[in-house]
């Protein structure tokens, strides 16, 4: 069994890469996608706009997500792969979607902020959004409750 998880070290992203884990004795591999939310494609047709200096943390925070990614799956002994791709703000979802039927994943396993009004609707939902096109199964695992 090949499963995709959508991953971007936010908290809810790391709860779905931990809970994801827990099928490490009927998962063969683990496909952790992370989708870069549009600012690349534009960016990098006007370069000289964008300072390098955006560039250079983009590049950080790729690092960074991959270090995530070795301190969850850890000693679990799941083989998983990292991969990294570009999409416009509105095609994420999608190109999760396309990722995982590429990969031939048998389902899809992504966070939720939980977000609501004016958030959700300046936001978008890419675990909705994902949710209504996919052909896959998709799990969306929820934030941890916070504690009064």
């Amino acid at each position: 069994m090949k499963i995709l998880v959508a991953f971007d070290n936010s908290p809810s992203a790391r709860r779905s890469l931990k809970f994801a884990t827990q099928f490490k004795d009927v998962c063969d591999k683990l496909i952790v996608l992370y989708v870069n939310p549009g600012m690349i494609k534009v960016a990098s047709s006007v370069d000289n706009v964008v300072p390098e200096a955006f560039f250079n943390d983009q590049e950080k925070f790729i690092d960074e997500i991959g270090k995530a990614i070795e301190e969850l799956v850890g000693d679990t002994g799941l083989q998983y792969e990292f991969l990294k791709i570009d999409a416009a703000g509105d095609e994420v979802a999608s190109r999760i979607h396309e990722v995982a039927k590429e990969k031939h994943a048998d389902f899809i396993v992504t966070g939720t902020r939980k977000l609501k009004g004016l958030s959700k609707f300046i936001l978008g939902s890419v675990s909705s959004e994902l949710i209504k096109i996919s052909t896959l199964p998709v799990m969306v695992v929820s934030p941890e409750e916070e504690t009064p």
